[in-house]
């Protein structure tokens, strides 16, 4: 622990914090030698606290707290929070980070089971673990307005990195025993939703609506995120493995092949996901390829007005995970002149592979059959930073810990060929995604 020159580094910040029209921010980064799984084990669950993990780059995060937090009720307030300035005092050239998400429906208020949680937050978190590569750091960040003693500020500092290094030996790993809760489900009113929107679909424009549904489970005890996390980043490596802690008694938390986009500089790359079987051969059926072409040519019609060059593959790949198989076009391209990642997901999200097409008649439907708020999921989660550059998921195979509720949420793409019992078989063999991690 670097005392003096953090002292002197706050020294600075509160010079330029009189000085500044913009608020300041302080960050203060070292290396470390213990890695974020090891820290992560010993460290209880806690109110702001998050973790995600980027498959591709394998880039690691690990927060603690907020010093900064910017909530948003509209999907127009997307395209506001990038005008938000910071004067930034730090130890490095790294720009500011912003961790966080946005939920699918951005214009709803939040219910059952999202209610009180944020529709979307966009924060610094004040103790930020990052790995990359085989390098990890820790980033103590403050908000510097001079309200605060610089003797608090350093006494905080000294004991949140003490509190990241000090072991704990009372935190359970057991995993807890699950039982359906039979109130959450009801198979015969669900296929007749299933039934009621296909049926819709055939008699107008429509041409493909997601319906998803919610599955909750009692635990006999509370689970360890971090052993879950664990779980995950084993079985499901080449997901975003991610959970967010809003409160003590609520989490979301999940694993996702979905990359919604990944920005550098002008760069991009876009994974388009949908069609879904148990075997590589009924991936190939006309339905699913049908399906996964609504995605495809979704992105390339938005992306197509703001890129320079745009590369689509001919044929999708298949993207195999444990428990089910995907249709994948991974889609890069170039854009025309700079654009804040924040403004390129306000036009992209939510894409047909979430929602449907046409959006806004699948939207009224969704509306219409769905009885619970998806909240965050199949909305878009990730981090942006003050370059405009970030990268983001769509949170599916995912669910909110709520206690000892498990709510575990997945849905299926319905189009006028759609088999209502296959589709509801589709939903259940994608929870295996994360409830295999209670039949160990």
């Amino acid at each position: 622990m670097n005392n003096t020159e953090f002292i002197k580094l706050l020294n600075k910040a509160y010079g330029q914090s009189g000085a500044s029209e913009n608020p300041t921010v302080l960050q203060f980064t070292t290396q470390i030698n213990q890695s974020i799984d090891s820290i992560h084990k010993n460290i209880k669950l806690q109110k702001n606290m998050f973790y995600m993990k980027f498959p591709d780059t394998g880039n690691t995060y690990l927060g603690i707290g907020k010093i900064v937090s910017h909530q948003i009720n509209a999907k127009k307030e997307l395209s506001t929070i990038k005008n938000k300035q910071y004067a930034i005092v730090s130890n490095t050239k790294e720009p500011l980070q912003f961790f966080g998400g946005v939920s699918f429906n951005l214009d709803i208020k939040r219910s059952y089971p999202w209610k009180n949680i944020p529709s979307g937050e966009f924060f610094i978190p004040k103790i930020l673990l990052q790995a990359k590569k085989s390098k990890t750091t820790i980033t103590y960040s403050r908000y510097i307005d001079g309200s605060v003693l610089k003797s608090s500020i350093i006494r905080d500092y000294k004991n949140s990195i003490a509190a990241i290094h000090k072991t704990s030996s009372t935190i359970s790993q057991k995993i807890p025993n699950i039982v359906l809760n039979k109130q959450s489900v009801n198979r015969k009113s669900y296929l007749k939703v299933i039934e009621d929107v296909i049926s819709t679909i055939k008699k107008t424009k429509l041409e493909k609506v997601i319906i998803s549904r919610l599955i909750k489970y009692t635990m006999n005890h509370n689970l360890s995120v971090a052993s879950f996390i664990k779980y995950l980043n084993k079985e499901h490596a080449n997901c975003f493995n991610f959970f967010i802690c809003f409160d003590k008694q609520t989490t979301f938390i999940g694993s996702t092949p979905e990359r919604l986009i990944s920005l550098q500089n002008k760069s991009y790359v876009i994974d388009a996901i949908a069609g879904s079987a148990s075997d590589k051969e009924n991936l190939q059926s006309t339905k699913e390829l049908d399906e996964h072409n609504y995605v495809v040519d979704h992105v390339k019609n938005t992306m197509d007005l703001i890129s320079a060059k745009i590369e689509i593959p001919s044929k999708p790949k298949t993207l195999m995970l444990k428990y089910i198989h995907h249709l994948k076009t991974p889609i890069s391209g170039i854009l025309k002149k700079k654009v804040h990642i924040l403004d390129v997901i306000a036009t992209l999200y939510p894409t047909p592979a979430l929602l449907g097409k046409k959006s806004e008649d699948a939207l009224k439907i969704i509306k219409k059959y769905e009885q619970n708020d998806r909240g965050w999921y199949g909305g878009a989660l990730g981090v942006y930073d003050t370059n405009g550059d970030g990268e983001y998921y769509v949170p599916i195979r995912s669910g909110l810990i709520k206690d000892k509720t498990l709510c575990l949420f997945s849905g299926s793409g319905l189009i006028s060929k759609s088999i209502p019992k296959m589709e509801e078989q589709e939903t259940l063999l994608k929870l295996q995604h994360l409830l295999s991690y209670f039949k160990k």
